[in-house]
């Protein structure tokens, strides 16, 4: 009862599935943002970025000392469908946490996934997830708020895989296709296998050498990836993608809906070119291009993770990206940082977005981040043992929430309090209205904080912003009400 309330209430508040999601940052940007001291915020607190306070970072886990409790991984989903619940992984277990306030609601010890990461969250249902059973091969839907199994098939006996040879995602584990259809999975290292999951029908792909990894389904169900080489949804070979040995990678889609592979390329592709931190490729034509070339962004940054799941964001190409980069002390470009991109089919826009103050020093791979991006795309969900001058003592989740998700919610916050600011973005004219019939005072700063405007109003008010550069601004009521600065975006 209690989860099905809160997703009441998520639904109420869901946002435009075609945000902007570089309101408040700058493209392109090729400064150096150093990273600056900043304490741990505490467990379900936030705090600024001093370097992009734009995006305020939560802590969303307590793992306590010695522990870690992060994301799946950065080709995983964490969020559901409709983002009111998550999943992160910590303590030997799946752990289910509200997707809005990152309240832990109960650990998952009632599904056996055959590894941490295949448990896919349904693109569509909000309440269901997919996993392949550990123990009996089952591709079982499991309902979140029933705690139901339905089995969908047994993988083993479709696919007639013996015994000892073993089932499993392979090594390059992906979402299933983005309408839900498409699982992929290997019989150890003989043999690879699709199945659709709407028409009952198993496809194997014509490859020689499985090399221990299973291909996997792009977006749209149609193109499956396979170290490096694309594949037909009849299983045959239908290119290779330009890519200098196949590292961190996630699947996704470009702006114009196109399916995409999106990799760390650290030396040029077999054929030239596409070297970058990220790197798009279109799929369907095999054409590359570097999202963040080399002469400006430097030599591709090491520890870079991928994530393009933004499926709820129809503008499409939005890919998240986490770096620890060599000198791993944030003071390089892309060094320690999270950024965010907008992949058109030739060309990309990038905006840096936060700081991770993850070293994987003392607790090595599970200090990755393994940044992943919301179904929206406004909320980064990464892993960090907050290191400062020393080591962090723990690994715990934190969300970086882009400016635009504070603005998408902004309306439902001020409605609470009685006071709406509106339109945002705006142009030339905002306004304010309220319902507490009193005087209230507020002043305007911009990101630097310096005051560009101060006045009272009762009930409503326009204010001219016309003249105000473009950029973020804080709107700040000194009242007797308890409201926060509230963040609009001048156009």
């Amino acid at each position: 009862m209690k989860i099905k309330l809160l997703l009441l209430i998520c639904l109420l508040f869901q946002v435009s599935y075609a945000q902007d999601l570089s309101l408040g940052y700058s493209a392109n940007d090729l400064a150096q943002h150093p990273m600056q001291d900043l304490a741990k915020p505490g467990y379900l607190q936030s705090a600024a970025d001093p370097s992009f306070p734009a995006t305020q970072i939560r802590r969303i886990t307590n793992a306590g000392t010695g522990n870690s409790i992060k994301p799946m991984y950065s080709t995983i989903q964490a969020w559901n469908a409709d983002e009111s619940l998550m999943i992160v992984y910590g303590g030997g277990t799946h752990q289910l946490l509200n997707g809005q306030d990152y309240t832990f609601i109960r650990n998952l010890t009632d599904v056996n996934p055959d590894d941490i990461e295949t448990i896919f969250w349904s693109f569509l249902n909000p309440d269901i997830f997919f996993y392949m059973d550990g123990a009996t091969d089952d591709l079982i839907s499991y309902n979140v708020q029933t705690q139901v199994k339905t089995v969908l098939v047994n993988i083993r006996t479709i696919s007639s895989c013996v015994s000892s040879n073993g089932l499993t995602g392979g090594n390059d584990i992906q979402m299933m296709s983005w309408d839900d259809d498409v699982f992929a999975f290997r019989c150890g290292n003989t043999a690879a296998y699709y199945y659709r999951i709407s028409t009952g029908t198993l496809t194997q792909f014509n490859i020689s050498d499985v090399a221990y990894t299973a291909p996997m389904p792009f977006p749209s169900g149609n193109l499956f990836f396979h170290r490096g080489d694309v594949y037909d949804a009849d299983g045959d070979f239908v290119r290779s993608l330009n890519i200098a040995g196949v590292q961190h990678s996630c699947l996704g889609k470009l702006s114009n809906g196109d399916d995409a592979y999106y990799n760390v390329n650290f030396e040029e592709g077999v054929n030239g070119g596409c070297q970058g931190t990220l790197v798009a490729h279109n799929a369907t034509t095999g054409d590359c291009f570097a999202v963040t070339t080399y002469s400006d962004y430097a030599y591709p940054k090491s520890g870079t993770h991928i994530s393009s799941l933004a499926h709820k964001n129809t503008g499409d190409g939005w890919v998240a990206v986490s770096c620890l980069g060599f000198q791993r002390d944030g003071i390089q470009i892309l060094d320690q940082e999270l950024f965010i991109a907008k992949v058109n089919e030739f060309d990309a826009d990038v905006y840096r977005v936060a700081h991770h103050r993850s070293d994987p020093d003392e607790f090595g791979y599970f200090a990755e981040p393994h940044v992943t991006i919301s179904p929206t795309g406004t909320r980064l969900l990464f892993g960090s043992d907050w290191s400062g001058t020393e080591d962090g003592d723990s690994v715990d989740s934190y969300v970086a929430e882009l400016n635009s998700y504070t603005l998408s919610t902004a309306q439902a916050v001020t409605t609470t309090k009685s006071i709406d600011l509106f339109p945002n973005p705006v142009n030339n004219t905002l306004q304010l209205q309220s319902t507490l019939n009193r005087t209230i005072q507020f002043s305007i700063t911009d990101i630097t904080g310096k005051q560009v405007y101060d006045a009272s109003f009762y009930n409503d008010v326009s204010i001219d912003v016309s003249a105000l550069a473009n950029g973020l601004y804080f709107v700040t009521f000194n009242n007797e009400s308890t409201l926060d600065a509230i963040k609009f975006v001048k156009k």
